[in-house]
Formats: structure tokens, C-alpha cells, sequence
């Protein structure tokens, strides 16, 4: 299992962010615009394979369309954000052991309504390959770009990496560093306050997911938090809106027994098309008896998600 995860190479929609998830570690660092065109151009850089050399537009009205804010102010905001992802770099070591310095964006250009960035090999590098050497998260757009509060992106970054998972548990060490929170949320109920609750109630509020909490505690000391996070029930549709005269066939698993399903799961073909849909790290991407069992799952689910090819084309292999 692990190894076709490894060397299929995955493709994603446009309105889809896919990232390594060593971004992540350097979100908290930015400004809340910052991530926002970051997340904007992601897609872009990942469909067109882009090098150095390729320019990414983002437009002023796309910015505030996505993100919710006014045409007015977008320009502006975009020109500081790009001003200041130029300005921010981050280093790391190479094969030969020396330190390497890198700018987030090497060139911008200031168009009529919209800029255009151009990205280092190190940061388009995190925008395209992902595989189990290079851990990865994947998000909808607008699941994420409506954020607006300071810690928001940050946490919901973090809680889609181990969705797969349901539960997960952080330090509050470990929490304060991947957020960047200064030495003022040290006390248990500011950090709360400030840096959790605001930012779970707005994930609950306006994304995909639902967040919950509980201490983490050693005697009466909270040492850590255990967050679980759950995808929120996609609305029921009627069967006349499921009904597709052209498709309809496609999704039809009525018929077919569990067997019959964990055949269809196990095909190498369905493997290779839908293994994005899964978590390297969770159960159902480090075994096949884990992706057997999630896979049969979600097709009993909604079968309408795996829309390749018919569903029953898989039984013949």
C-alpha cells in the first residue's frame, strides 16, 4: 500500500491546496494575506508544473472574492503581502551539510489589478511533490480562505493533517511553537482565550471540519491538548438531485456485497485514482486491511466521491 502511495504520481483539482507539510511550519510566521497568497497560488504552481521562470497571477478581484473582503482594499493588501513574502525568507541544509538561505518569492511583478510572483525552486518544491518522503496535507479553497482570525489557517492546517486520524494530541510546548505564540500565552487561560477557542469556533463556524478539546493533564497540571476533529455531515440529497441521467450508473454499488466491494477497493486501478484520498500517515494509507476498510466505507457512504470510471468496471482485474 505504502508504496503505491509512494511513487503514484497525485494530481488534484484547481480549488484543491495541496502543500508539504513543512509549510506549515512556517505559516505562523506570516501574515494572515501572506497565507492567503500563498494558498491562492498553490494550486496554480502544482497544474502547471511551474519553474522559477513561470509567473503566478492572482487578481485583486479574486483575491477579495475568495477571501471575502472588499475589491477596494485587495490590491493594496496583495502588493504589502508580496512585498513582504519577498522580504521573509527561511534556510535549511543541504547535501553538503551547508546552510542554504532562500526568499519565499524572488521576483513580483505589479500589474493593473492583479501581481504576478515568481517562486524558488525550494518553495514550488513544497507546492508539487508529495509523497511518503515528503508528507503532505490537502484542503478546498474555500474551506480555508474565509479565516480571518490570527491563528485560524494555522490550526486548521494542523487539524486536516491528522484528520485521517479523528484524534490527536499536542504538547502545549509543541502547540505555542507551530502557532509562533509569544511568551504572554505561557498562562494555561490566555493561550485559550487568545489562541485556541477564537480559532476553533471560527473552523466550526465556516469550514468542512468540527474541532474539539480536551486538557491534557499531569496531577492537576494541563500539560497538553487532545484535539478530535470530525468531518461535518454533507447535506442529504434528494434522489431526483442525485439523479443523473449520463452518470447515474457510475455510482450504483446497490448489489453488491462486502466481498464484492473489497475487491473493487483492492483493484491496483482504483489504488492509483484514489489514493489521494487518504492520509499517508493514517491507518488507511500505511496498510491495505486500513485502506480496505475505509475505502469499502466511504463507498457506502457516497459512492458519487469516486467518479473516475463505473464503479462495478473495477471488479475485472
Amino acid at each position: 500500500m505504502s508504496s503505491l502511495t509512494d511513487t503514484y504520481e497525485k494530481k488534484y483539482p484547481e480549488n484543491w491546496v495541496v502543500m508539504q507539510n513543512r509549510i506549515e511550519q512556517c505559516f505562523h510566521k506570516m501574515t494572515l494575506d501572506e497565507k492567503r497568497l500563498l494558498i491562492l497560488a498553490s494550486p496554480t504552481a502544482r497544474m502547471i508544473d511551474a519553474s522559477e521562470k513561470d509567473a503566478i497571477e492572482v487578481t485583486a478581484e479574486q483575491f477579495a472574492n475568495e477571501c471575502g473582503i472588499k475589491v477596494s482594499s485587495a490590491y493594496k493588501q496583495l502588493e504589502v503581502a508580496s512585498k513582504n513574502l519577498l522580504n521573509r525568507s527561511f534556510s535549511y541544509m543541504n547535501e553538503r551539510g551547508k546552510r542554504v538561505g532562500v526568499t519565499w518569492v524572488i521576483r513580483a511583478v505589479y500589474e493593473d489589478g492583479y501581481i504576478s510572483v515568481c517562486f524558488p525552486d525550494e518553495v514550488l518544491i513544497m507546492l508539487k511533490a508529495f509523497d511518503a518522503s515528503n508528507p503532505f496535507t490537502k484542503y478546498k479553497k474555500e474551506n480555508v480562505l474565509l479565516l480571518k482570525g490570527e491563528y485560524s489557517i494555522d490550526l486548521y492546517h494542523i487539524a486536516k493533517k491528522y484528520e485521517g486520524m479523528t484524534t490527536f494530541q499536542m504538547t502545549l510546548e509543541d502547540y505555542k511553537l507551530e502557532l509562533g505564540l509569544p511568551k504572554s500565552y505561557n498562562r494555561i487561560n490566555n493561550l485559550k482565550a487568545r489562541a485556541l477557542e477564537p480559532a476553533i469556533d471560527e473552523i466550526n463556524e465556516k469550514t468542512d471540519i468540527n474541532i474539539t478539546y480536551e486538557n491534557v493533564k499531569r496531577g492537576r497540571t494541563v500539560t497538553g491538548l487532545k484535539f478530535t476533529v470530525k468531518p461535518k455531515a454533507k447535506p442529504q440529497k434528494t434522489l431526483e438531485e442525485k439523479r443523473d441521467p449520463h452518470t447515474a450508473d457510475m455510482f450504483i454499488i446497490d448489489g453488491l456485497n462486502d466481498k464484492q466491494l473489497g475487491r473493487i477497493v483492492r483493484n491496483p486501478a482504483f489504488i492509483a485514482e484514489y489514493n489521494h484520498l487518504v492520509s499517508p500517515t493514517s491507518q488507511a494509507g500505511q496498510s491495505q486491511q486500513g485502506w480496505d476498510f475505509e475505502m469499502v466505507k466511504r463507498l457506502k457512504e457516497d459512492a458519487s466521491q469516486f467518479g473516475k470510471r463505473p464503479i462495478k468496471d473495477y471488479l475485472d482485474y
